[in-house]
Formats: structure tokens, sequence, C-alpha cells
């Protein structure tokens, strides 16, 4: 009898306690509300907890994406930007002029404006809600590649810029009148390939997925890694090309992909896997934000 009492005590302790013994399932599911674009398939979707499509827009290799305070999403698409309200109805577009560009950036501005990275022109602008160019930085890359030249750029609260110049394989911060002042490359230990999706965070770190380097890095002011996730830190998922972050509060981050087995992933710091998914109807996920966060999108209070 005592044995047995013994023993159910035991299981109790180990239910309640399960980093001693039994350890969580991770969840095989959304664990959010989040907004997402699917480059191949020309979608963006605001996804519910539950995994179903709340709203679904449709337009041409959409990529950077953003939910904003009052309900509307903004996202890049092929030649342009996009705005629809919390009801779907279009209440912005403005689309480049430009005979061969590119748009796969665009960040909501404290100020209303819109920031936008144009592959063709190979500069950053900055427009407002009647669609003129309010600011124009140009941006020279080594390699002329027009469809990878730019990704997800940012324009940061003191006003320099992230400049995610992916054709080069590196990651430029200018200042507001676009001299550069510091640029992450070629870090021990990381493959720079097609670098995508950038943010700098409340620390003042950096933090960056590398696409076709399939790893998610964070450096300090002095670009030395201070965490990175790859391959063989999550053996039981299948990483393909590393796309969108976002960073929660809590400091775990959601990652998105192009390919592999999965569209989405959370993980702590120490590299646990909270939750996973994959979009039953979805074919490349690039970009994500989490709704269930509280944050500005266009004050950088929310890291993605």
């Amino acid at each position: 009898m005592k044995l047995n009492l013994v023993c159910l005590l035991l299981m109790i302790c180990l239910i309640a306690n399960p980093e001693h013994g039994i350890a969580e399932e991770t969840i095989d599911g959304p664990k959010y509300n989040f907004v997402c674009a699917d480059f191949s398939k020309g979608e963006v979707c605001v996804v519910t907890s539950k995994g179903e499509r709340k709203h679904v827009f449709k337009t041409q290799n959409p990529n950077d994406v953003w939910s904003l305070p009052n309900g509307e999403t903004l996202f890049a698409w092929r030649q342009g930007v996009k705005v629809y309200d919390k009801s779907g109805k279009l209440v912005f577009e403005w689309k480049s002029s430009e005979k061969r560009d590119e748009i796969h950036t665009c960040q909501p501005l404290a100020d209303g404006n819109i920031l936008i990275a144009q592959n063709g022109p190979s500069r950053l602008i900055e427009i407002n809600r009647k669609g003129e160019i309010v600011k124009e930085i140009p941006v020279r890359s080594r390699n002329d590649n027009l469809h990878m030249r730019f990704r997800m750029c940012r324009k940061l609260e003191n006003g320099n810029y992230l400049c995610m110049v992916s054709c080069d394989n590196e990651i430029r911060e200018l200042d507001s009148q676009g001299k550069t002042v510091r640029v992450i490359k070629d870090l021990p230990g990381v493959r720079m390939a097609k670098a995508h999706a950038v943010m700098r965070l409340a620390n003042g770190n950096t933090l960056f997925s590398t696409g076709a380097g399939v790893t998610a890095v964070e450096v300090d002011k002095n670009d030395k890694v201070v965490w990175k996730l790859e391959r063989k830190d999550l053996p039981e998922i299948k990483m393909g090309f590393m796309t969108g972050l976002n960073r929660l509060a809590n400091g775990n981050t959601v990652i998105c992909f192009y390919q592999g087995s999965h569209h989405v992933i959370e993980v702590t710091p120490q590299k646990k896997l909270v939750w996973k998914w994959r979009l039953p109807s979805q074919r490349t996920v690039v970009s994500i934000q989490v709704l269930d966060q509280e944050g500005d999108a266009s004050k950088g209070q929310i890291f993605k």
C-alpha cells in the first residue's frame, strides 16, 4: 500500500513538473492569431488560433505583411503595396511606375508614411497616404540582381535604416541620409546566403534570418553572435528557406519558412520547440506577424 501511494505521488509530481521527468508535448497547430503572406500562392491570410483563415487577400507574390492597430492589413506585393481595412475593403494602393521593379519590403511608419524598398531603381523610399514619394535613399548593391536585391528592410526609431541587401548576403545600416554606418556580414559560423528578415530589438541587438543559410541569428552591437537557431537545433523539423521572424515579448521567436516540413514554428531562447504548424492550404510562408501581442506596429513596438 505504501509503495503504491509513493508511486501515485511521484506520478502527480511529474505531471505537475514536466521538466523533471515528462516533457511537455509540442503543440502541432497554431497557438496565436496571426497574419501571414504566401509568396508563391499569391495570398495574404489572417489566420485564427484554431487554424481558420478569417480573411484572404489575393495578390501577386506578397512578402512583407503588417497588422495595424486600427485593424488594417498592409502588405507588399510584386509591384507595390496595398492596405485593406478590417472589413476586407481595399483602402489604399501604391504601384511602382518602373518598367522593371520588384517590391518585397513595406513598413508602417509613425508619421503615417510607408517605407518601401524598390529592387529595380535600387532605393528606399517613403510614401504618404496620397501615394507621393516624400523621401528617397539610393542604395547600391555590388551584385545586380533584380529579384534578390532587397528583402525586408526596416526604418529604426533613430531614423537609421536596416537594409537587407540579399543579393550581397549582408545587412547594411544606413543613417537618415543614406550613409553606411554598419555592415553585418561574414559572421563566424553563420552562412549569410540570401538574408531575408531583420529587426532591431529593444535591447539594441539585431535579429535576422538568413534565407538560404537557414539560420536565425541575434548579434549584439559589436556583431557578436549571442543567439543562433539552425537545422541541427531542431532535428524534428525539416527547415527549408528561412524567411520572416517575429520576436515576442516573452523572448520566444516565431519563424516561418518558404520550404520545409512546417510553415511556422515558435522556439524559446533555449531553442525548445513550443508549437509547429503546416498551414493546410498554403505553400510558401514568407512573412508573419502574431496578432496576440501588445504594441503598435507603426511605432516599432512589435518586433518583426
